[in-house]
């Protein structure tokens, strides 16, 4: 079995999710909040325990798919964790993802099978979308 871990970049809160190549689906796993600056500790924590065969991340474009200066910001970051874990390192485009993670908030909210304070995880969750669509293609 193989795991891999899904990013969803952002400069506030980076989402992160796992899969695993079984039954191909990926999980939302945490949020990390950046308090000022980025610090590598719990990023490197989820690595170390997870030993993942890949890491992907979100590629941010906008709608009619052209790049913005959140995907360059993201690229950058893809690179450093490549530098940094030594890992194959995909990005995958994420439009939509965030949106998709705030549907299926909604939808858990209305069935009672989420808080308000879970929203905080929405992160993790387009991540997990991030991760799905990766391990969608290795079918």
């Amino acid at each position: 079995m193989h795991s891999y871990i899904g990013i969803d970049f952002g400069l506030k809160n980076i989402g992160v999710s796992v899969g695993q190549s079984i039954t191909n689906t990926a999980s939302a796993l945490k949020t990390i909040h950046i308090n000022n600056k980025f610090t590598w500790d719990e990023l490197d924590d989820i690595i170390n325990k997870w030993l993942p065969k890949a890491i992907i991340i979100g590629r941010p474009l906008t709608e009619d798919g052209k790049e913005q200066l959140t995907t360059k910001q993201a690229h950058n970051f893809a690179n450093k964790v490549k530098n940094r874990y030594k890992l194959p390192v995909y990005e995958v485009d994420e439009r939509y993802s965030s949106m998709a993670a705030q549907e299926e908030f909604a939808q858990a909210r209305a069935m009672g099978n989420a808080k308000r304070k879970h929203g905080k995880s929405l992160d993790a969750h387009a991540a997990k979308n991030i991760l799905q669509r990766y391990l969608d293609t290795l079918l």
